[in-house]
C-alpha cells in the first residue's frame, strides 16, 4: 500500500511540474512550433517532386542498341538483360546506359536536361529498375529538373500483369502497366 501511495505522489509531482514548469509557457510552444515548421517545410519540398507518368524513355546501351519504354503512373520503368555477361564485353564489370526522356506533355515538364548516363555494376543485375521524377522550381512553375532514381531494393522484373512484348507498353484505361526494356 505504501508503494502505491509513493508512486502516486511521484506521478502527481511530475505532472504538476510538467504543467507549471517553464516548458509549458514558452519552451514547449517554441519546440512545438519548430517541429510543425520543419514538417511543413518538408511536406512543401516533397510536393514539388512528382513522378512522371507515361513518359517515353529511350534506353541506350553505350555503345550498342537502343529501344524505348514507357513509365508507369508512378514513374517506374525497368531494364532487363537476358545475357548480362555478354553485355559490353565479358571483361567489363559494368553496364553503361543512357536514358533520354520524352515526357508525354512537354509543356508540363520543362527542363534543361533530358539525357542521363548511368554506370551500373553487372553484379547487381540482370534487372535494373528506376523511377523518373520531376522536381519543380516552385509550385506554379512548369520549369524544373528531371530526377532518375535507381530502385535498389528490386532484384527481378514484376511477374504480375499482362504479358509484354519486347519494348512495349501496355495501356489499360488511363494507367500504364509496368514496362521493362529487354536487351
Amino acid at each position: 500500500m505504501k508503494k502505491r501511495f509513493f508512486i502516486l505522489v511521484v506521478f502527481a509531482v511530475c505532472v504538476s511540474m510538467l504543467f507549471s514548469g517553464p516548458l509549458s509557457k514558452t519552451g514547449g510552444k517554441k519546440a512545438l512550433d519548430a517541429f510543425i515548421s520543419a514538417t511543413t517545410k518538408a511536406a512543401k519540398a516533397d510536393s514539388l517532386i512528382e513522378p512522371v507518368p507515361g513518359a517515353k524513355v529511350m534506353v541506350e546501351l553505350l555503345p550498342g542498341p537502343k529501344g524505348p519504354c514507357t513509365t508507369r503512373n508512378d514513374g517506374i520503368f525497368g531494364v532487363n538483360f537476358s545475357k548480362l555477361d555478354e553485355v559490353q564485353g565479358k571483361d567489363s564489370s559494368v553496364v553503361k546506359l543512357r536514358f533520354t526522356i520524352y515526357p508525354k506533355d512537354r509543356t508540363r515538364y520543362i527542363a534543361n536536361r533530358y539525357v542521363f548516363d548511368f554506370v551500373l555494376p553487372k553484379s547487381q543485375g540482370p534487372y535494373y529498375e528506376f523511377t523518373l521524377k520531376f522536381k519543380r522550381a516552385d509550385r506554379n512553375s512548369n520549369n524544373g529538373e528531371f530526377i532518375i532514381e535507381r530502385n535498389l531494393n528490386v532484384k527481378a522484373p514484376p511477374k504480375q500483369g499482362p504479358k509484354q512484348g519486347k519494348g512495349s507498353a501496355v495501356k489499360t484505361g488511363d494507367s500504364y502497366q509496368g514496362e521493362v526494356r529487354h536487351f
